[in-house]
């Protein structure tokens, strides 16, 4: 059984790696394309298709790292890793967008030519590329019918996170055919920084979330989807729980939230009918599995 489970995950891992370097390949064209055509659209995609990218690595290094056992000196293994990368993303992708506001300023007032047959042709390109990296992450292999749903739920989401991925790369490169046939059929060069700037706007907001989820990780800070009171409460509503103190609960990485915390109770002969019941709820009522309760008698 755990043979078949491997084989299923490298097949997944093969099919983000196949995507990732076909999105990292457009990548590259739409940067060249923009210096050869003077195309401010095309550096706007590329910042957007640089998130993807990016996406894409961070899936394939969600499900690598997961896979790597902890050390003594680093006892929760390599999970940091994807937020490390994440924030690093983040700064450049919101540099990007700067220069691409300033750039597309300029361009409304002093609009350049653009070479409008090249630029459409490295936007199908692109949409070829992206109906490809869906077809690819769409397909299931018949192993893949009989998985546990249990086990391989974090990878099917990282799956799942990179088709969305691939399907906004495909409305970028739409973007881009369709602007280059309106520079090629009525010479309006404004089209360019007109779909320069919407595009740096559609790409900051999701930018500085995720800049802020990886900053709000590695302090620690209570996870955004999570109401700490309520925890709290929760446990305090535990037969024979009499109090809490230095609840603590915070991020490992995204999708594996942790959770520490002193219970008091009078009667210690239910420390562990407690415990267990704590933990099942964090579990079921808050997916939290990672959890650490210290049975105290004082408060």
């Amino acid at each position: 059984m755990s043979e078949a489970r491997e084989q299923i995950s490298i097949e997944r891992i093969s099919k983000l790696k196949i995507v990732l370097i076909l999105t990292a390949t457009y990548f590259v064209a739409e940067i060249v394309g923009s210096l050869v055509t003077n195309s401010l659209a095309l550096l706007a995609d590329a910042g957007h298709m640089l998130t993807d990218v990016g996406g894409l690595a961070l899936s394939l290094l969600a499900i690598h790292y997961t896979r790597r056992k902890a050390t003594p000196h680093r006892t929760y293994g390599f999970y940091r890793m994807e937020i490390l990368v994440s924030l690093a993303n983040s700064v450049a992708l919101i540099l990007l967008s700067i220069y691409i506001f300033y750039e597309g300023y300029r361009h409304i007032f002093q609009p350049p030519e653009i070479s409008s047959i090249p630029m459409t042709i490295i936007g199908g390109f692109g949409l070829i590329i992206n109906l490809a990296g869906i077809r690819i992450l769409g397909g299931h292999s018949h192993s893949e019918h009989h998985e546990s749903h249990e086990h391989h739920e974090e990878e099917n989401l990282n799956i799942k996170g990179a088709r969305l991925e691939v399907l906004s790369d495909m409305i970028g490169a739409v973007g881009v055919i369709v602007t280059g046939l309106i520079i090629f059929t009525t010479k309006f060069y404004l089209a360019d920084a007109i779909f320069s700037i919407g595009l740096a706007l559609f790409i900051l907001p999701r930018t500085w979330a995720l800049m802020k989820k990886s900053i709000n990780i590695l302090m620690e800070g209570v996870p955004s989807n999570i109401d700490y009171e309520e925890i709290k409460n929760a446990i305090l509503q535990v037969k024979g729980v009499t109090g809490i103190f230095d609840l603590h609960i915070w991020t490992i990485t995204s999708g594996m939230d942790a959770l520490s915390a002193h219970v008091v109770t009078l009667d210690t002969t239910k420390s562990q009918a407690i415990i267990l019941e704590i933990r099942s709820i964090l579990e079921k009522k808050f997916n939290i599995i990672h959890s650490t309760i210290q049975i105290e008698t004082y408060h």
